[in-house]
Parts: structure tokens; sequence; C-alpha cells
């Protein structure tokens, strides 16, 4: 039964207002819980600093703030054992976390309602590459370093406009091929593509790119795009304005599979660093010696709505 909780906010995220974190209090508070603290993050990495600190006297640990938040928050449980249910409300720019933990992207209230009303433990897979944590999303190539290009004070102002505004010099650019060679679950393929995305997610950018993606089953999809023709970008926007995309099926376009493991050697270093989770990796792939190690990492205990449910085959760790 959940006792405490604690609550971490990031005051600079895009759509953030205080009278969130009070709702917050008020809804859990009415539910019989007891605050233990509201912290403040101040700087990047101190979210993880505050999880820590907070994690082994908080039954519920909830933060405040974009997907990068949530970023931190995954890195800071993966160097402690975690005592604390996870929970994230998003008042960032895409928001895709929200999407997958079944809340609203739009709107913060929302979703803190979602989960005072009926609110359920569950677990989530998260991966490492080159041992880094993410929680939902690795990129490389084409379009992909967007998010972390984007200027902040743009993304207060214009919201996900600024992902579109920061794309289009990127999309006028030529579509440069990187020759890789990758393995997985014991095969091993040549593949030239203009960008890859590895993700435990139901999709990216504030897009769902898959049906049916169990992110409690012990793998994450990966799909390299071998090029985006006019023809795969109409094909694309129609089933986007149906919301029913999933990548997996532009088998002409793609290459795409599940696994556990995946390891990317780099015929040349690509011009633009990897994307994990909207900022730049820590490391560098020319000091990574150009390759890439994927591995299915730690699982997360997460708080769900009622509502969304999560596979139980993989629970444990």
């Amino acid at each position: 039964m959940l006792k405490t909780f604690s609550i971490i906010y990031n005051p600079i995220s895009t759509k953030f207002k205080m009278s969130i974190i009070e709702h917050i209090i008020c809804r859990f508070v009415s539910k019989g819980m007891t605050l233990h603290k509201v912290e403040k993050s101040r700087y990047s990495g101190h979210v993880i600093e505050l999880i820590k600190q907070l994690d082994p006297d908080s039954d519920l640990l909830i933060t405040v703030g974009g997907d990068g938040t949530v970023n931190e928050a995954f890195r800071a449980f993966y160097e402690i054992e975690q005592h604390s249910v996870y929970a994230h409300i998003s008042t960032g720019t895409t928001n895709d976390m929200a999407n997958n933990f079944g809340l609203s992207r739009k709107d913060a209230i929302k979703s803190v309602d979602l989960l005072a009303d009926g609110g359920h433990e569950a677990m989530m897979d998260s991966f490492t590459v080159n041992g880094e944590p993410v929680s939902y999303v690795s990129a490389f190539g084409f379009v992909a370093p967007i998010p972390y290009l984007v200027n902040n004070k743009l993304k207060k102002v214009l919201g996900h406009a600024a992902y579109v505004v920061s794309a289009v010099p990127v999309l006028a650019s030529k579509q440069n091929k990187i020759k890789l060679t990758y393995e997985h679950d014991g095969v091993e393929e040549e593949c030239e593509c203009i960008m890859a995305c590895i993700l435990n997610s139901k999709g990216t950018g504030g897009v769902n790119v898959f049906k049916d993606v169990d992110m409690n089953d012990g793998k994450f999809e990966a799909v390299f795009v071998k090029s985006l023709s006019p023809k795969l970008i109409k094909e694309i926007f129609i089933q986007y304005l149906k919301d029913d995309i999933d990548l997996r099926q532009y088998k002409e376009f793609t290459v795409a599979f599940s696994t556990d493991y995946l390891k990317i050697k780099f015929e040349s270093t690509p011009k633009y660093e990897v994307d994990n989770d909207g900022n730049k990796a820590s490391f560098t792939l020319k000091d990574s010696n150009n390759t890439l190690e994927y591995k299915i990492g730690k699982k997360i205990k997460i708080l769900l709505p009622a509502h969304e449910t999560r596979s139980e085959s993989n629970k444990q760790n």
C-alpha cells in the first residue's frame, strides 16, 4: 500500500504551472497519502540526485516535466535499488512518455486525476546503449538530432511547432546514406540507411509509429529507415491522419525487428551524434569506435492509470 509520496518538478518545462503541483498534493492527500517532500529541479542532472535522495522515504515518487525528466529518473533508478513506485506527469513539448504511460499529452490535470483515481503498479522495460540508460528512444541519422538541436526558448514559445520549424532545414538537406553492419539474435547484416530508431515506446516525436507494442516483454524495437521517398511520406501521412501508423509494415523502405540485444558498427562516423530520449548522448561515436551496443536493461516500477495494462510474463527482473 502506498502511504507517502514526493514530487520533483522541472519549472522550465514548456507547459509547467505551479497549480499542477497543488492539484497533485490535493488529490493524493485526499486519498489518505502523506506528502514527504516537494523539490524543484534546478539544473541538468539534478533530477537524478533528487530521485536518489527521496526514493528511500517515498512509496510514490512523482516527477513533473518533459521526456528529458523521465530520462533522468530512469538513470537514477539504475544507480539504486528502487523502493518507490514511479509516476510522471508530462508538461513538456512532445510528451511521448505521457502516451507510453496511458496519460494525457496535453492536459496534466487530467493525468493527475487518472493516476489518483485507480492508478495501479506495473513494470516497464528500459534499455541501455553503450552503458547509458534510455527510457524510450535512441536514434541516429536524418532528422534524429532535431530534438537536441531545438532551442529551448523556441520550445517555450512555439511548443511542438518549434520542432517543425527546426526540422525544415534538415528535411531540405540531402539524405546521406549511413553504411553499417548490425548484429542481433545470431544474425549479422549489412545495411545502408538514412536513419534508425531503437525504441521501447508506442512512438516518438509526438507520433505513434507502432501498433500493439508491449513495453514489458523484455525486448525493444529496432527500425532502420532505408529511404524517405515521396511514396513513403504520402503513405505515412495518410496513416498518421488515421492514427494508424506501424512502421514495420513498410518493408520496401524499412528493416524492423524486436530483440533484446543489438550491436551496430558504422563504416564511418555519422554527421550527427546519437539522440537518447531527446538529448545528445553522453558519449561520442568517435570515442566509441563507431560502435553502438544496445541491451535490454532494468525494469522500472511505474504507476499506470486503470485503463492501461502491461504484460505480466516478464514482470520480475
